[in-house]
């Protein structure tokens, strides 16, 4: 089973709890997304993604707000290098997206951060695990374009397989989860057309395990009809 996760309500949060500090609200978010990691794979999932940061995020949050959290994505790549929860789970991470404009937008920094992702993939790679795709600099609309393009460069033919092949994202979500909204934002459009879409009336940081259970239940319980 492969779930998308859609984690909003982050500032909501702040203005609800009184958190003033940004990056204190940000490191809360984190922790709920370590504790997400593990009930999923509790769970037996087989795969996650979690939308990360936007190319919409990038063009569009302060640049105080970016590069907190530039300097938290580096920081937690180190951190599960060396999470022995990650490594004993087996977990395989993939990071997803437009990792240039990382460079692009960022400059040394991006350079930097990209470095720490590939120690992250590497140090991964073998693992037989849960699959985890974080989406960063991500974009559905943008992901189809470069999978265009790529098979254009390439001489290819264009199919529906054709696409999928050069996805950021191969596998198509059996379930996507949205906490606070009721909408996609651009997040696995692609991808998402046979999906479950589960909008959960919580701040990303009110997440618990029981709405993931209730979630799973449900989707056990629907009539999948693709199109019969």
């Amino acid at each position: 089973m492969h779930v998308g996760i859609i984690p909003d309500g982050n500032r909501r949060y702040m203005k609800k709890t009184g958190i003033v500090d940004l990056e204190q609200a940000y490191r809360l978010g984190i922790d709920c997304f370590y504790n997400t990691i593990e009930w999923c794979d509790d769970l037996g999932i087989d795969e996650v993604t979690i939308y990360t940061l936007s190319l919409e995020n990038l063009k569009n949050r302060s640049t105080e707000e970016l590069f907190i959290l530039m300097n938290l994505f580096a920081e937690n790549t180190l951190r599960v290098l060396k999470d022995e929860r990650m490594h004993k789970r087996k977990v395989k991470v993939s990071i997803c997206g437009n990792r240039d404009y990382l460079v692009e937008f960022f400059g040394e920094k991006g350079v930097n951060l990209n470095q720490k992702f590939n120690k992250l993939e590497n140090k991964t790679h073998q693992y037989d695990g849960m699959k985890l795709n974080l989406a960063i600099a991500y974009g559905g609309r943008q992901e189809i374009i470069n999978a265009c393009q790529r098979i254009q460069n390439n001489g290819g033919e264009f199919s529906e397989e054709a696409i999928q092949e050069h996805l950021w994202i191969k596998s198509y979500p059996d379930i996507i989860i949205r906490t606070s909204e009721s909408r996609l934002s651009n997040f696995l459009l692609w991808q998402s057309a046979y999906s479950e879409l589960y909008f959960v009336d919580k701040l990303w940081e009110e997440f618990a395990r029981e709405d993931l259970v209730k979630v799973l239940k449900d989707f056990k319980d629907r009539d999948k009809r693709y199109g019969r």
